[in-house]
């Protein structure tokens, strides 16, 4: 299950990754750097592709953790999937841990902790985060989720397995203990994450000006990722209205228990949707496609602020008005920013708005998960089904 290349280099006993890759990349980073840990070492079943192979996902026996010193053992609860486990089992990218052939995915994750450990206590309810640093600058200082070096590996996607296995190991500074109030939905807690930095950036940059009160928003993009994001801003007491292509009843009711709108660019254009009120100020972008991420740049008003979240791998081309979209950007002092992953903060701030958002609205977070599936069904959910909002792979 997993083997090595002919050529490649033996693999050390202790951590299961090759001694003279980790030595290059210290050496070419000048830097100390953290030795990456081997998470699997007997067995579980876990959630499994095999990277570059399109279709490749199946339930697989990997080994069981192996818990170092001071890591912490999960039991996994539940796992989120989302479009880039998808992308992941159609071979588009993902890059299985050193030495092995295939990768665990699942990089949204909920357990509890399966006997104490790093100051956390068994049966702790935790949140893991994704990405792990590679020793530049800004990954000693805790902020791996701007990584300058691109060293770093992230869970369930690039260099270490994920978490859609029946447990895993994890040093305690990456797992955040959540509240019994909302362990239901912690699993959101991730992608709300990202939205969590970008509003976050957004506050630092703004303060550019004495005064920014911004008051109207605009979220293209109807997924679980756009959803929370809207989420996000009504909590801040933004009007907001979520955009996306095709017309569903069941999300526009749901958008409305938060007192948010809701749009189908198949019955109005995006760009009569921002008409409707005298300025917008913030646009966040969760559509996936790059070329509604421009068009999201001629929605928002003078000092507005647009939020682009999509990774977009594919290579796809599109005629655009640059001069206007330019000139729009720089007369109005518009500021774009992109946002990935995230940090410890935005984690403890994405709880605390988990929490509030149960109290000010209750079950409507736990109306996200339209689809739960076990273990064994895990590899079929995979597949896009557009009349769900959020799939979670329940393992217990």
């Amino acid at each position: 299950m997993f083997t090595r290349r002919k050529d490649e280099v033996p693999l050390t006993e202790s951590t299961g990754f090759a001694e003279d890759a980790f030595d290059l990349a210290r050496r070419d980073h000048r830097a100390t750097v953290s030795r990456p840990r081997c998470p699997y070492a007997p067995a579980v079943r876990a959630l499994t592709v095999v990277p570059g192979r399109a279709g490749s996902g199946a339930v697989r026996v990997v080994p069981e953790p192996v818990v170092g010193d001071g890591d912490v053992l999960v039991d996994v609860v539940r796992v989120g999937l989302c479009g880039t486990d998808a992308e992941i089992e159609r071979g588009e990218y993902g890059l299985a841990p050193d030495g092995a052939d295939v990768l665990v995915i699942g990089h949204e994750s909920f357990g509890r902790v399966a006997r104490d450990a790093g100051g956390l206590t068994t049966g702790t309810p935790v949140v893991a985060s994704i990405r792990r640093p590679d020793g530049c600058p800004n990954c000693r200082s805790g902020e791996q989720d701007m990584c300058l070096w691109g060293g770093y590996r992230e869970r369930g996607i690039k260099g270490i397995d994920g978490f859609c296995a029946e447990r895993f190991a994890e040093r305690p500074e990456f797992l955040f203990a959540v509240p019994e109030t909302i362990a239901d939905v912690a699993v959101l807690l991730e992608p709300l994450s990202i939205t969590e930095k970008g509003w976050r950036h957004v506050g630092v940059a703004q303060r550019r000006m004495t005064v920014w009160e911004p008051r109207t928003a605009i979220v293209a993009g109807g997924g679980p990722a756009g959803i929370l994001a809207a989420l996000k801003l009504r909590l801040q007491g933004l009007d907001v209205t979520v955009v996306e292509r095709t017309h569903k009843p069941v999300k526009e009711a749901l958008l409305a228990r938060i007192g948010a709108g809701y749009a189908a660019t198949s019955v109005t254009p995006l760009e009569a949707v921002a008409a409707r009120s005298e300025r917008i100020d913030v646009v966040i972008e969760a559509t996936g496609t790059s070329a509604v991420a421009f068009e999201c740049l001629r929605l928002v008003g003078a000092n507005g602020a647009v939020i682009l979240t999509s990774v977009t791998g594919a290579k796809r081309s599109t005629l655009l008005p640059a001069d206007l979209i330019n000139q729009n950007l720089v007369l109005d002092n518009v500021l774009v920013l992109g946002t990935v992953n995230a940090k410890s903060d935005d984690f403890r701030q994405g709880i605390a708005d988990l929490a509030e958002a149960e109290g000010r609205w209750p079950g409507f977070l736990g109306a996200l998960i339209t689809r739960r599936v076990s273990l064994a069904d895990a590899a079929r959910a995979l597949s896009h089904d557009p009349s769900q909002i959020k799939t979670v792979v329940e393992m217990t």
